[in-house]
């Protein structure tokens, strides 16, 4: 692997998960006038329609890969966004990337829980540190009463859809080494097509969207097919090539940064006092646990 292709593959991570980051506040805005599910719909199905003209260059899977990209299609799209976007309509959109971020705790976790690794005092204090940070942000609407913007149930479908992306990372890992990434995209996103393909149907019988569609919900579904699935999910898989799997997740230190940005503006939603406190504890508890943490990936092209 040469030095110029590793620093394209950091550059293509960083672009991803600013514009995953980008994502929950415009989705949480376009839901407004579209149905969630419908958006996820077409989130992947105007992808696939990019992709058919490419179809020479998509490699077939092989007999022994099926169920691997099956699985990957279904944990690290269809379930991590169903469960992202219904839990959307019921959260404030800054809670995803800051839950999304504790990925690497719930992995050591999981790891500890069901492969039986022995984590040292160091691993197992900044996994409870950063799980008190968790709680706090998922438990934010039963300790602030007064918070309008937050839901427990949809801060526990953001834990969800983390975990079924952690699923989803650790096989995509395995795949990229079989096949391209334009090839993973093709199968993943039509995987995701199919599984999603029966909501619209009932979504459109009783909301007609389509008819009283405006620039917003078109927004939210343009945004959805052509930047954050088609261009997103491409730059992902192109740097996941090339990146390890214990680097992957600091990347997404950038989403909650860029999700807040977006969101005072465009939602007018804004961190309370435990929020900000709950995403202190996650990151200082990866920070412990990992005995480091890159509040940005921009070191690694210095590699």
């Amino acid at each position: 692997m040469t030095v110029s292709y590793y620093k394209k593959a950091v550059i293509g991570l960083i672009l991803a998960n600013i514009i995953w980051g980008m994502g929950p506040p415009i989705f949480k805005w376009s839901f407004q006038d579209v149905p969630p599910l419908t958006v996820a719909f077409f989130r992947f199905l105007i992808p696939v329609i990019l992709l058919l003209p490419f179809i020479k260059h998509i490699q077939p899977i092989r007999i022994r890969d099926g169920f691997y990209v099956v699985l990957l299609g279904l944990m690290n799209i269809s379930l991590n966004i169903g469960l992202y976007f219904i839990g959307l309509q019921y959260t404030a959109s800054i809670n995803q990337p800051v839950i999304a971020s504790s990925e690497p705790i719930l992995i050591l976790l999981g790891s500890a829980i069901f492969l039986h690794d022995r984590a040292n005092k160091r691993t197992l204090f900044g996994n409870l540190v950063g799980l008190t940070g968790i709680l706090f942000i998922v438990l934010q609407p039963v300790l602030m009463a007064t918070n309008i913007y937050s839901s427990f149930l949809g801060n526990c479908l953001f834990i969800g859809s983390t975990i079924s992306a952690a699923i989803g990372t650790i096989v995509a890992k395995k795949l990229t080494k079989r096949y391209s990434a334009i090839t993973l995209l093709f199968w993943t996103f039509l995987i995701a097509t199919i599984s999603f393909l029966p909501v619209p149907f009932e979504e459109i019988s009783h909301h007609t969207f389509l008819i009283h569609l405006t620039w917003q919900g078109l927004t939210g579904i343009l945004f959805g097919g052509l930047i954050s699935s088609f261009l997103g999910y491409g730059l992902f898989y192109y740097g996941l090539h090339a990146i390890k799997t214990s680097e992957i997740t600091i990347f997404q230190y950038v989403d909650p940064i860029t999700a807040m940005l977006i969101a005072a503006p465009l939602l007018h939603e804004y961190p309370s006092p435990l929020f900000l406190l709950g995403t202190f504890l996650v990151f200082f508890g990866i920070f412990v646990a990992e005995g480091r943490i890159h509040w940005h990936p921009l070191h690694l092209l210095l590699k």
